[in-house]
């Protein structure tokens, strides 16, 4: 498990400048893809920046996608309850796959940081911009 967490983003940060100050922490992505099973139905992909130290970690000898699979466990990770043991808390941005679907190493500022597509099992997250597409794959 490799501590990290999830950039905050704008809505259109990159086409259109805006004065809007809100932030998400990713967007559901609009694409279709057909290789994920349950995409649309059960899965939505969403695209996330992962803001961690990349650079210890590489040193320990990991590659990009171990870094990135122990990312996914520690952001699948449950908080601690404040009330105890009375209440089972749910991870705080949804259930992610344990395999991310894309991942890039993305440098700004002399800051590295993984730009990852990851599969979440929920729709609409109001910590993520946008909501997933209900597609029929059927044939």
């Amino acid at each position: 498990m490799i501590e990290c967490t999830l950039a905050e983003m704008k809505r259109y940060a990159a086409l259109i400048p805006s004065n809007n100050k809100k932030t998400k922490h990713g967007l559901y992505s609009s694409a279709i893809y057909h290789n994920i099973k349950g995409f649309g139905a059960k899965s939505w992909v969403v695209a996330v920046n992962i803001n961690l130290d990349y650079e210890k970690h590489a040193s320990e000898g990991k590659n990009l996608e171990e870094i990135a699979r122990g990312c996914v466990e520690y952001l699948n990770t449950p908080p601690k309850s404040k009330y105890g043991k009375r209440r089972k808390r749910k991870p705080l941005y949804g259930s992610f796959r344990d395999e991310p679907y894309r991942v890039y190493l993305k440098e700004e500022n002399d800051k590295k940081y993984i730009q990852a597509l990851l599969i979440v099992d929920t729709r609409k997250r109001k910590c993520f911009w946008g909501e997933g597409e209900k597609v029929s794959l059927k044939r």
